[in-house]
């Protein structure tokens, strides 16, 4: 039996795997993607032509989208979910983005009856898939408790941070050690081969040792075979990410002297033309600069 429609705005290397297991586990799912959409067709799932008809179709919605600017076409633009009544609408907003334009698109539902769930999701696209990414979520407890029973089928961890903002604030702080993660990684694979150790044995040996870590064995793999076509998250996407890290630590007068350093890597990586690339294509300037790429 088909179970109630669900909506899901973007439909890329989050979105997508999103959209995909609430198929499976039997809910209409609703879906808008300005781009190709073929995948979620295919599956079963129903393309609308913009964000107020995935709205006219669904109480709850879900959003994993690029930037600021695709927030607000998604809410409050001419075609967005707030273009319309909004009783009984909750938006998940699962992206990384300015908690200012958040909260404000969260405004714009409020005024039409809705409500938006400030949220991140902390994995990659394959964990999403295999529902072990962990999902942050924070908002108004009303609302969480009426989207936890859809979340909790999309992930084994749901962890709820309270006060709407704390999910994006709890997904910073994931990234700033994602990024340091990342700067390390590079690095030390770099120091491994100049002494002259074999890549496939220097990886194997450390991705479960003491200094191993979730992006030390997906990353050390790609950075080693110049792998970084295969893209799980673009280097500028992690520089927008410190970007945003960089703007609360300002607010907070909260130094982060590390990441400092380690943005080099990716503002280096760039400038080189690895913006597009996966961004362990950071090892490609680090590497070169020791004489081992």
């Amino acid at each position: 039996m088909t179970r109630k429609a669900i909506g899901v705005i973007g439909l890329g290397q989050m979105g997508l795997p999103i959209a995909m297991n609430l198929l499976e586990r039997g809910y209409e799912v609703w879906g808008y993607r300005r781009g190709n959409a073929d995948d979620f067709m295919q599956a079963g799932g129903i393309l609308a032509d913009s964000p107020r008809a995935v709205a006219g179709e669904c109480d709850l919605i879900l959003s994993c989208i690029t930037d600021d600017a695709a927030l607000r076409s998604v809410v409050s633009g001419p075609e967005g979910i707030a273009s319309r009544d909004c009783t009984s609408k909750i938006l998940v907003e699962l992206s990384t983005l300015d908690l200012v334009t958040k909260a404000s698109e969260r405004d714009q539902l409020r005024a039409k009856g809705g409500d938006m769930i400030d949220g991140a999701i902390s994995g990659i696209p394959p964990m999403v898939k295999e529902r072990t990414a962990v999902f942050y979520v924070s908002g108004e407890k009303e609302s969480l408790a009426l989207a936890m029973p859809v979340l909790s089928e999309l992930s084994n961890r749901v962890v709820n941070f309270g006060n709407f903002g704390n999910g994006t604030k709890a997904k910073l702080t994931t990234n700033l050690l994602l990024a340091l993660n990342l700067a390390a990684t590079a690095e030390a694979l770099s120091f491994g081969l100049k002494a002259g150790l074999p890549a496939e044995s220097l990886i194997d040996a450390l991705k479960d040792g003491a200094a191993g870590s979730l992006q030390f064995r997906v990353r050390a793999p790609m950075m080693a075979s110049h792998g970084w076509d295969n893209r799980l998250a673009p280097t500028t996407m992690i520089l927008k990410d410190i970007a945003l890290i960089n703007q609360l630590s300002a607010e907070m007068a909260c130094p982060t002297p590390l990441l400092s350093k380690a943005t080099a890597f990716y503002t280096n990586a760039v400038d080189e033309g690895y913006g597009d690339a996966d961004a362990a294509a950071i090892f490609a300037p680090v590497a070169k600069n020791a004489g081992v790429y």
